[in-house]
This record gives structure tokens, sequence and C-alpha cells, in this order.
């Protein structure tokens, strides 16, 4: 009986122990990956914003103008602040009110 027992808690002791192991082994590859994928988040992050460095410089309108000066360009045409859009969905929202507009306008020329 005594064999028994020992035989059973050495057998549980030793699974739980190759278990552990592997989960330990997993998580460690796991844990790399992340940090991995980390350093190239925070690389891809400093290179978003240098992006957005460079855009808001070369699309200001100051600079815009001294790149039409040099390459000497006469004919361009500027647009109005209102037709800029920020997203797509103002650009879908502004489409949507003109079509309604468009209908109704259609719509009063037919009835008369």
């Amino acid at each position: 009986m005594f064999n028994k027992a020992l035989i059973s808690s050495l057998s549980i002791f030793l699974v739980f122990m190759v278990f552990t192991s592997s989960i330990k082994h997993k998580t460690r590859t796991l844990e790399k990956k992340i940090n991995v994928l980390q350093d190239k988040i925070i690389s891809l992050k400093k290179d978003l914003k240098d992006a957005k460095t460079d855009y808001v410089y070369l699309s200001s309108p100051a600079q815009l103008e001294k790149y039409l000066i040099v390459l000497d360009i006469k004919d361009y045409i500027t647009f109005d602040t209102s037709n800029i859009f920020f997203s797509p969905q103002e650009f879908i929202i502004s489409k949507q009110k003109e079509t309604k507009l468009l209908k109704n306008n259609e719509y009063e020329k037919n009835k008369k």
C-alpha cells in the first residue's frame, strides 16, 4: 500500500513537472515574439511620426508656393478649404447631401 501511494504521487509529480516545463517553454517563446513585435511597432511609430512631420512641412501653403516658383508653374488652381475632406466619412456625407439637393432641385423643376 505504501508502494502504490508513493508511485502514484511520484508519477503525478512527474506529469505536472513535464507539463509545467512545456508551458514555461511556450511562454518564453511567446514573450520573445512579443518583444520582437514591440520593437517593430516602436520603429513603425517613429517612421509614422516622421512621415506626418514631412507631410505637414511639405504640404504647407508656403512650401507649395516655393515649389511652384522653383518649377516655374503658373497655371495652378487653389482649393477652398470647404473642398478639403479630412476623412472618407466626411466625403461620403457631403456626397449624400449633394445628391439629396440635386434630387430636390430636379423634383421642383419637374413639378413646375
